[in-house]
Order: C-alpha cells, then structure tokens, then sequence
C-alpha cells in the first residue's frame, strides 16, 4: 500500500500526518487540506476497496504519490497490529501528528434501552480502537510529535449536556426550531472513556519523559455522516472544510505543557480535561 517514492521528497520541508480513519468526513477532510499543504499524510481505510474509500483514493492518486495508504480497522486488533509493523518499516519514519479520527454513532442509544452489542460497538469504535492505535504506535521506534484523538464535548462528565437525551428546542437566527438529538448515552459515555484514557496516557508519557504530546480535540457541530443522523437543524453547524482548516492551526500551536488536555476547533479550552488555570502559555 506504500504508494510514496519517498526519495523525491527527501530535499523538501514537510510535516508527516498519520490520519486514522480518512475515507470520510473530518478524516478525508484533513487528507485534502494535508496535501493542499504539500504535507506528506499517511492515511488509513477499514477496507481497500470498500466505497466510502473511493474518494480517498482519488485523492491519493492526484497529488502525485504524497498520500500513502494504509489498511487499519480500529475493530480489530490485528488489523492495528499489521498496521502498525508496516509503519515501523519505513525506513527513518518520524511522524510529527497523528491524528486519530475513527468513531462512530448509532442510534437508538438510550442509556435505558441501548442493547450489549450496541454499547460494546461504541467503545469498542470510539474509545478501545484508539487507544489501542496509540498504544501500539508508541510501542515502536518511531519519533512521534503528537497524537490528537477526536472527541466530543458530548464527553464531558464536568459539564453534562441532558438536552442530548431528549428533543431540545434550539434558537437558531431570529426564530427557533426543534430537533431530535434521539439519545446520545452511548456515544457520550464512550467519549467520556475516551477523555480518560487519553488523559492517563498523558501522564504515563510525561513520567517517562517522553515528549509526545497527547491532545483531545473537539470538532464543532460538523456537517458529516454522523452529524446527519440528527433530524431537524443543529445550532452551530460548520462544514468539515471549516473546522478542519480550524483543527490544523490548534494542532500545531500545542506544545508539550499541553499534553492530556482538550481543546475545541476555536482554540478555547474543552469542559472536560484541564481548567484554564492549569494551562502554562
């Protein structure tokens, strides 16, 4: 899958990008901006032939070899496993982001009526997957810069949002309108796990002075696959293109007196990982 001929970059000043789950949405997103960029992205699908891959491929097949693919299913173990080994035998890889993108919401999820399966396939998806994409990632010899999960404010434990468990009636302009948020426990709670986990892994790595910065990232109400479930508008709503353009700009200005925090696509502290306080600028 290794599509780069890395030689003819060699004189060039670039950033390397890992994108975990970039066939779609945010994650496809970023692959386009990357490039646009003239970075180098290392981008992973579930399957590599699946459709929702097609317009990565397209845009892997347009930048002249920058885009490298790469197979990774969160699901699965040993798919991150044999991921993770071909990475490793990249000579003289450094990875300066990783961005962890892949989650998922479905729905009815009602913390009263969410079945075993439903709630094992959100933490499965949204919180173990990428850790455990972390975890083996960090277990390498690779230099890593930063990982970066994708959460959700939906997450915060410190700042509860009760209108996700119902129908909420939204301002939005000058008038209002109802919509259907239908049960967000199960997601939520696999965001909260996720918050977390991360967190302790920020730790871990400070007390072995390891300087890999670990970030939560919240993208807004973005308009994708997962935010079209809702039924009705949803106030705030930005388009991927939006927050991901927003995303990059944070990313790049955390340093590691920020590792194990959250920050939202406008560059404002997240509810749930640290106080403003606790910040050293």
């Amino acid at each position: 899958m290794n599509q780069i001929p890395t030689v003819l970059y060699s004189d060039q000043d670039f950033k390397t990008w890992a994108v975990i789950g970039a066939s779609r949405g945010i994650g496809l997103e970023f692959v386009r901006q990357l490039i646009a960029r003239g970075e180098r992205i290392i981008a992973t699908v579930r399957q590599p032939f699946a459709n929702h891959a097609t317009l990565l491929w397209g845009q892997a097949g347009a930048d002249h070899g920058r885009c490298q693919m790469f197979i990774c299913d969160v699901l699965s173990e040993k798919s991150i496993e044999n991921f993770v080994y071909e990475l490793a035998q990249v000579p003289n890889l450094t990875i300066d982001y990783v961005v962890i993108n892949a989650g998922v919401l479905r729905y009815p999820n009602r913390a009263t009526e969410v079945s075993f399966d439903e709630f094992a396939f959100h933490l499965h998806t949204n919180t173990i997957g990428p850790i455990i994409t972390a975890q083996k990632l960090l277990q390498t010899n690779i230099p890593i810069g930063t990982i970066v999960f994708m959460s959700s404010d939906s997450g915060s434990a410190q700042k509860f949002r009760e209108m996700e468990d119902g129908q909420v009636f939204l301002s939005l302009n000058k008038g209002g309108r109802k919509t259907n948020c239908d049960r967000f426990a199960a997601y939520a709670a696999s965001k909260a796990a996720l918050n977390q986990m991360l967190r302790h892994m920020a730790a871990e790595l400070k007390r072995k002075d390891d300087d890999t910065i670990i970030l939560a990232m919240h993208p807004g109400e973005v308009a994708t696959d997962i935010g079209h479930v809702l039924t009705g508008e949803v106030e705030g709503v930005i388009t991927a293109e939006e927050s991901v353009s927003a995303m990059i700009e944070v990313i790049q200005s955390k340093g590691i007196q920020h590792s194990g925090t959250f920050w939202t696509w406008e560059n404002k502290v997240g509810p749930e990982l640290v106080r403003t306080e606790d910040i050293m600028h």
